[in-house]
């Protein structure tokens, strides 16, 4: 059986412009799908990840463990860097093409036969139900032992918010898609903590104490415990979730050589750290895209000792102020290049501009910047290829690492651009 990839993004395309499912809805569709195609949600054991950031990456860390000890793993994971199926596999590889296939038949069909009998309408059907069925689709038919399933945004409503985990791993919450989620910490806490299940153990980055007060709450109404991990170091810090996670279920398994197999798992557009690519020293890519992971990432490239130019776009919404200090402050960079993360994404460009100006024309207290700010050049442009283009040539011809920051958008658009130029570098 062929499976045609184009085709499946095609079909799925058709639902992408009816956007995120409305608050009031409750997962109703999602519900629906599940029951028809004979809930593949509780096909096999399976764990749910949360947060604002580290999603991926516990994700990731946690099928990696699972892999290492003897499983057939399945991770439903977004957004996709550099190709779908990244979006549904087995954590590192795709599936065999002849798996996507029966799953796309399979899906197809019965959302064909649901439309011809009105049990369900299409404008009531989104893009990310589609996929997420997909997903649990693909899973089943290959059979995996174990299913991980990242959270797309928020929790409570989210679409994946149908499976019935065995532990829960949570990143840390931060101010993010205020206007869906809600403009305070306990609010975006709420919607997160919607993933908290009866007797579901949850395995936390540690908090703010607001964000704390309520999972307390929330973890006492499920008759259940949030356990936090006291780590500074991210990666470890979501290696050590990871394994915690994992250690629920597998009791036997050896904490210290769990973690460590998370935390050499390697992630797209995760610290993607690439030497001699294409005239560059260095190509980093990091989806970071609020002011603590962004920073996260600035700490582990003074240890790794990194710097060079940054190419940098985030969505509309975003910190801009705190972020472009936090990279400014860094002292790591000669020109910031801002941009749109690509087309999909809205994005306040006039905004992000201004803010990075000022930020690089203002005096900061701390003397390591005094004398350093003043010499970062901005180029702004809001077409992303020409601005990518200009970066890529700029940086290699001065010998400089290029960084690419704020969106899990933007390292796809660097790896489109920089094959065009392939004969340039």
């Amino acid at each position: 059986m062929n499976f045609d990839l184009p085709s499946l993004e095609e079909y799925l395309d058709e639902f992408s412009n009816q956007g995120f499912r409305p608050l009031e809805n409750k997962l109703e569709t999602m519900s629906k799908l599940c029951a028809y195609f004979g809930h593949p949600e509780d096909y096999c054991p399976c764990f749910h990840v949360a947060g604002s950031k580290g999603k991926g990456t516990i994700a990731g860390g946690i099928a990696a463990i699972l892999r290492k000890n003897g499983y057939k793993t399945g991770v439903y994971s977004s957004p996709h860097v550099y190709h779908f199926t990244e979006r549904i596999s087995d954590g590192v590889e795709a599936f065999e093409p002849k798996i996507y296939a029966a799953a796309e038949k399979e899906l197809k069909t019965g959302i064909k036969n649901l439309l011809d009998s009105k049990k369900i309408e299409k404008s009531s059907l989104t893009w990310f139900e589609l996929v997420t069925i997909f997903a649990m689709l693909t899973f089943r038919e290959a059979k995996v032992d174990y299913a991980i399933y990242e959270v797309g945004r928020g929790g409570r409503l989210d679409v994946t918010n149908v499976i019935h985990p065995l532990a829960i791993g949570m990143g840390p919450i931060e101010l993010e898609h205020t206007d869906y989620l809600g403009n305070t910490l306990a609010k975006i806490a709420t919607e997160k903590s919607g993933v908290f299940k009866p007797n579901v153990p949850i395995i936390s980055a540690p908090q703010a104490p607001e964000v704390q007060a309520v999972f307390k709450e929330k973890a006492a109404r499920n008759q259940t415990e949030v356990e936090y991990i006291n780590e500074s170091d991210y990666r470890l810090l979501d290696a050590k979730i990871s394994a915690s996670c994992v250690k629920k279920v597998l009791r036997n398994l050896n904490q210290e050589t769990a973690v460590s197999i998370a935390f050499n798992t390697s992630l797209p557009g995760r610290y993607e750290l690439i030497e001699n690519y294409r005239g560059l020293p260095y190509l980093l890519m990091d989806g970071a895209h609020t002011e603590n992971s962004i920073k996260s990432v600035l700490a582990r490239m003074k240890k790794d000792h990194i710097k060079g130019n940054l190419i940098f776009a985030c969505a509309k919404g975003k910190n801009v102020e705190k972020i472009a200090a936090a990279i400014i402050k860094s002292n790591l960079f000669e020109t910031i290049y801002l941009t749109r993360p690509g087309d999909y994404k809205k994005s306040d460009f006039t905004r992000m501009k201004a803010v990075f100006s000022k930020s690089v024309d203002q005096v900061f207290v701390d003397p390591d910047c005094q004398n350093h700010t003043k010499n970062i050049q901005i180029i702004a442009d809001p077409d992303h290829q020409a601005l990518i283009k200009k970066a890529l040539t700029e940086s290699a011809s001065k010998n400089l690492s290029l960084v690419v920051l704020g969106s899990m958008y933007l390292p796809s658009e660097v790896k489109k651009v920089s094959q065009i130029l392939k004969n340039v570098l």
